[in-house]
């Protein structure tokens, strides 16, 4: 009871715990016994009077309304953190008119933080062979087969700092390969902006890159915000700074 959800979300595991038990009950006796087994459960976690979740009625449904149709609400995913800042958020979204819908997520667990199921796992090269690897040498806090990352690039031909950067979900290490490729052979690749910069700056002369991995997520959304926030910041110099606009149609769309 204690955990950090919303409360109606602890209220409804209560209630369909105890619907459950009725529906797989065949008498009264069965019945006493699968509910008396819900309220050991429920007290071992907390729950204060259990059978109070088991009589709170459905809220009756009201008639639909013929309206026009309109597009379904964008859902928006957002940290719990009381149910005071939850309510708040709730109803200014409504108040505004806001084609949203909030889900509050628990967020990080103490279990997911310090737990793994598989320790003695480690991150490799997608090589397996980090000394034939042209990637791994390039990156200086990581390997190749990291996922998920917001990275940073920094010409290493340019007598001045010259940045850009980007994010992948792929493992680093097809990106990166992408990017040289593209630095390569630029005419194949006019829309990448490392390609154009040694079209324009270093035409002919072998890509050097050195490579830092500023950022990790694995959620998409989460990722592509981080990558937009840290080009508002640093301003790398290879960048069109149009990512913040471009996260935003990305979660409206």
């Amino acid at each position: 009871y204690n955990s950090h959800h919303q409360l109606s979300t602890k209220s409804a595991v209560a209630k369909n715990y105890y619907k459950t038990a009725t529906e797989v009950s065949s008498g009264v006796e069965e019945l006493q016994h699968s509910e008396g087994i819900v309220d050991s459960i429920l007290e071992q976690n907390g729950y204060p009077r259990p059978r109070s979740f088991k009589n709170t009625r459905e809220r009756p449904r009201k008639k639909k309304r013929n309206k026009e149709k309109t597009a379904p609400p964008t859902n928006i995913c957002i940290p719990y953190t009381s149910e005071r800042d939850s309510n708040r958020i709730r109803n200014y979204i409504k108040s505004k008119n806001i084609p949203l819908r909030p889900i509050f997520t628990p967020g990080k667990t103490l279990k997911k933080m310090f737990c793994n199921s598989r320790p003695l796992d480690r991150a490799s090269c997608v090589l397996s062979n980090p000394e034939r690897c042209n990637i791994c040498p390039l990156i200086n806090n990581g390997n190749c087969n990291r996922k998920g990352t917001v990275y940073e690039i920094i010409c290493g031909v340019c007598t001045t700092s010259m940045r850009y950067q980007g994010e992948a979900d792929r493992p680093l290490y097809y990106r990166i390969s992408e990017h040289l490729r593209a630095a390569n052979n630029p005419s194949t690749y006019p829309n990448n902006a490392l390609a154009q910069h040694y079209a324009e700056t270093h035409h002919g002369i072998i890509p050097k890159f050195n490579i830092n991995i500023i950022d990790c997520k694995r959620n998409t959304k989460q990722r592509k915000l981080s990558e937009a926030l840290h080009i508002n910041r640093d301003k790398p110099e290879l960048n069109e700074k149009t990512e913040l606009e471009n996260i935003v149609k990305y979660i409206y769309h």
